[in-house]
């Protein structure tokens, strides 16, 4: 039987979907590519934004003519139009899509929000870098995030499956990334953290997207001091301390200030989300935030519009909202300024070498064809062969996107 997989959002989607991948080789199916005859078309769906849910749902209506079409995912939970039409397998369901797939069933449940996550990959397609869940689900409940009502409450993966995970990864990946919905309530991340360091072999690990409330000084030593890849993902969301109290967000701009500070005296690059366009963001407020990314020392940003989701807090207040017209202009202007961020952050290593692990991904560029690379600070850096491993090589020069890394002789 041919199945083919579609997956959209984070790296925990990703990771799932390796999963189910793992389940079907191991069970004798034929995984093809998603434009490729199937069987069954499954869509690992994601539903964090509008836009993401919508691609998501266009997609299972097109393939749905060609085929069965598994529709999981986020989006599972919110897609009524579909029902008798796809089969709605909640997030649950990806631990046993083989059983799905015999059946011709699941459901949407409330129960299927809550599962054991103990299960784990060997492999992660053909890639350099491999995902790690470790973690699932969210109590925050950050006013605008749909996340929680879809993910249920916070739960840990065992640390020693963890340990044992990365151990086995780790002889073919030369970067570990560990991923979940909110990791920084992970038990023991620190100490998670200082055990992954002391595995042996050549990686190093990446800590995906974390919270500022989980980041304080002692994590950033550790980061600091070990094999943690020298990048912080920090999702600000806001410089406006009315929009951040609005938005639910337990934290204030000096604490965040503060730890992007010395990150940066650590040698710790940091990137980060922004989200414009939120209930009661005026003028000032925009500008407030403006004022505020323009004086950190941030190496680069993802910018959101708002975009509204059901179930969420948000819904209730009773404050306007911007209008679209401004809301994607404060959107250009905020990516504009990332953009100088992120050169002057490229711009800050030429001449030096730094630790790279190269991907099998070709990037043309006016310059010719290259290798894509991706440095510890999370710097995208351009080399003319492919080298497996953790690799170094000296930023001979750069641009506003990349650094163009040389071997060495």
């Amino acid at each position: 039987m041919r199945v083919a997989i579609a997956t959209f959002g984070c790296k925990l989607n990703q990771y799932e979907t390796q999963q189910m991948l793992e389940q079907l080789k191991n069970n004798g199916y034929e995984v093809v590519g998603i434009d490729e005859k199937a069987d069954f078309y499954i869509i690992n769906s994601c539903a964090v934004t509008s836009k993401a849910s919508k691609e998501a749902r266009m997609l299972a209506k097109r393939l749905k003519k060609r085929g069965k079409v598994i529709y999981t995912g986020c989006d599972s939970y919110l897609e009524k139009k579909l029902e008798g039409e796809v089969i709605l397998a909640g997030n649950s369901f990806k631990n046993s899509i083989v059983e799905v797939l015999k059946k011709g069933e699941a459901n949407v449940s409330e129960e299927s929000k809550f599962y054991p996550i103990n299960s784990t990959i060997t492999s992660f397609s053909e890639k350099s870098r491999a995902f790690v869940k470790i973690q699932e689900g969210c109590n925050n409940h950050c006013t605008y995030c749909i996340i929680p009502f879809l993910r249920g409450k916070e739960r840990d993966k065992d640390e020693n499956t963890v340990i044992e995970e990365i151990k086995k990864l780790s002889r073919s990946y030369p970067e570990i990334v560990i991923t979940g919905t909110n990791i920084g309530s992970y038990k023991d991340l620190k100490g998670l953290v200082k055990k992954i360091s002391e595995i042996e072999g050549e990686f190093r690990v990446r800590i995906s997207s974390i919270e500022p409330m989980y980041v304080d000084f002692e994590l950033i030593d550790i980061v600091a001091d070990s094999r943690v890849s020298k990048h912080l993902h920090i999702p600000l969301q806001s410089g406006s301390e009315k929009l951040l109290k609005l938005m639910g967000r337990r934290y204030k701009k000096e604490r965040f200030r503060q730890i992007v500070e010395y990150c940066h005296k650590k040698g710790i690059f940091v990137g980060t989300d922004v989200i414009v366009g939120f209930y009661g963001e005026g003028e000032a407020e925009f500008k407030e935030t403006y004022s505020f990314i323009e004086e950190l020392p941030l190496s680069f940003g993802h910018v959101f519009s708002y975009s509204r989701r059901p179930f969420t807090p948000a819904e209730k207040i009773n404050l306007e909202l911007p209008r679209g017209p401004v809301v994607r202009e404060r959107n250009r202007i905020l990516r504009e300024l990332f953009s100088k961020k992120t050169a002057e952050s490229i711009k800050s290593l030429q001449g030096k070498e730094v630790e790279v692990v190269v991907e099998p991904t070709v990037v043309k560029t006016e310059r010719g064809e290259f290798f894509k690379a991706v440095s510890s600070e999370y710097v995208k850096v351009l080399v003319k062969s492919f080298k497996k491993g953790l690799v170094r090589c000296k930023l001979v020069d750069v641009s506003k996107e990349f650094g163009y890394g040389k071997w060495h002789e």
